[in-house]
């Protein structure tokens, strides 16, 4: 089936040409007809034509990050498939038709005849190729991107998991031993305490020594636990072993209990002891749950500033310490989960610079990412950060197995990568080299078995080459 000259006139890509040139099209490509859902291309099929869309839409797919999405549509009077100049061999999505479509396909082996009886298609093709490679970087970015968030939310999920789960439990705590108080207080008001015994009640929170408890052995603290425990049993102290964990851990000892009972009637001194306890466990309650919810609240303000949401995409004064702390943040999980030594040394008075702070913090996650990846459990890891005669310098050190000569000038290619089949993009690095050039900057690399070193060199000056002098409060 072929086209007409009518029918390829209207399409933009082929405007201004005559009607010999238009039959030329006509004659040498093949027309497609597509129904909805119909799919034109296979990944991994030969790129032996160049398709342009003459009514209705196409849409190109891929998998990215586990998910298949769509990454190109080609609109009527749009060119799609192998372009002219083009070094595609294989197409890298499978494509198919959105809406009943009509598309004309050109065998490449044409493709110098074309360009020499249509050089203004030649022309086109070659700016809407230039369109197609821009989008396809900004495809990698999002990938990459997209990977960096997978590791984004893990570590937050993570590290949220801990206050959560210590706010539940602190609550179900409090809630149990509340439950606990009205037994008290009505046992106590039936025995009708005078003054001395209900002074010497309410002394007893007084005497809490928490430093003593935090200075305490863990075999010293249990003995302390067990002796509360014991001397509370002999006096039908209800609960006794679960409320002396609480005055253990306050820094009560068995003279205090004494000095109380020697001010107190003995019928009242397991309801006065439970009360006491009750009040104690709630004071410590309450201080888990302000710890936890403020450990909360500074996780989402570290991923607020980590991806600078709220911020735009110009270059603004930023202290990179700050990126890089937010970063290791993040990252705390992995951290933690191989149990590496990390050591931070960052310069006190170390200048602040225009950047885009969200874009550092993916080159920061890229290389703290792998030099993670790369050290043994145990291993040890090295973060520095300080100023140099034009700007400052970031430095990850690792005492991994190191990368081979070969490879060091390789390890920032795109796709190319170490790591196992689905561990890594290969875009890592690739995409933190072509960020820290859009700063004016350099990457290093210095490895060999038991150190690798990346620095990262930023300037100090500001676009128009003026100097920023400004200093960043210390970290």
């Amino acid at each position: 089936m072929k086209f007409t000259v009518d029918e390829l006139r209207p399409l933009t890509i082929f405007e201004g040409l005559s009607n010999d040139q238009l039959a030329w099209f006509c004659e040498h490509g093949v027309k497609l007809e597509l129904e909805a859902g119909d799919r034109m291309l296979e990944i991994g099929d030969p790129a032996d034509f160049m398709f342009v869309v003459v009514t209705g839409s196409i849409e190109g797919y891929e998998e990215v990050g586990g998910q298949v999405l769509v990454v190109a549509t080609t609109e009527r009077g749009r060119a799609t498939g192998m372009l002219p100049f083009s070094r595609m061999t294989h197409y890298p999505r499978y494509v198919l038709a959105v809406e009943p479509s009509q598309v004309l396909r050109v065998d490449k082996s044409d493709f110098p005849e074309m360009l020499n009886v249509a050089w203004k298609v030649g022309q086109r093709l070659v700016a809407q190729m230039s369109d197609r490679v821009r989008g396809d970087v900004r495809l990698e970015q999002q990938q990459e991107k997209m990977m960096a968030l997978g590791k984004l939310s893990a570590g937050l999920a993570h590290e949220l998991n801990n206050p959560a789960a210590a706010v539940g439990r602190a609550a179900a705590t409090l809630s149990e031993h509340l439950t606990k108080l009205p037994g008290c207080v009505t046992g106590l008001m039936r025995q009708q305490l005078d003054e001395v015994a209900i002074d010497a009640i309410r002394h007893l929170p007084t005497l809490v020594r928490p430093s003593e408890s935090v200075s305490l052995s863990p075999l010293e603290r249990s003995e302390r636990e067990e002796a509360l425990a014991e001397w509370m049993e002999q006096r039908g102290v209800a609960d006794a072993w679960q409320i002396s964990g609480a005055y253990a851990d306050a820094g009560l000892r068995v003279d205090d209990l004494e000095s109380l009972a020697a001010k107190v009637p003995a019928a009242a001194i397991g309801d006065a002891l439970v009360w006491v306890g009750c009040g104690l466990v709630a004071e410590g309650v309450v201080t888990e749950i302000a710890s936890s919810a403020e450990r909360i609240s500074s996780l989402i303000t570290s991923v607020k500033t980590y991806s600078h949401m709220d911020r735009s995409s110009e270059h603004k004064l930023a202290d990179v310490r700050d990126g890089l702390d937010n970063t290791l943040k993040m990252l705390g999980h992995k951290i933690e989960k191989k149990a590496i030594q990390l050591a931070r040394d960052y310069q006190e008075d170390l200048p602040t610079i225009p950047a885009n702070a969200g874009e550092l913090n993916q080159v920061w996650t890229n290389l703290i990412d792998n030099a993670i990846d790369a050290v043994e459990d145990q291993g040890e890891l090295r973060i520095e950060a300080k100023q140099e005669e034009l700007g400052i310098v970031v430095s990850v050190i690792d005492d991994g197995p190191g990368i081979p000569d070969e490879l060091h000038q390789r390890i920032f290619e795109p796709f190319f990568t170490t790591k196992e089949v689905g561990e890594g993009t290969g875009l890592g690095l690739d995409i933190a080299q072509r960020i820290v050039k859009t700063h004016r900057g350099r990457i290093d690399l210095q490895s060999k078995p038991g150190r690798t070193e990346i620095r990262v060199h930023l300037p100090a000056s500001k676009p128009d080459g003026s100097r920023e002098t400004g200093k960043a409060s210390p970290g």
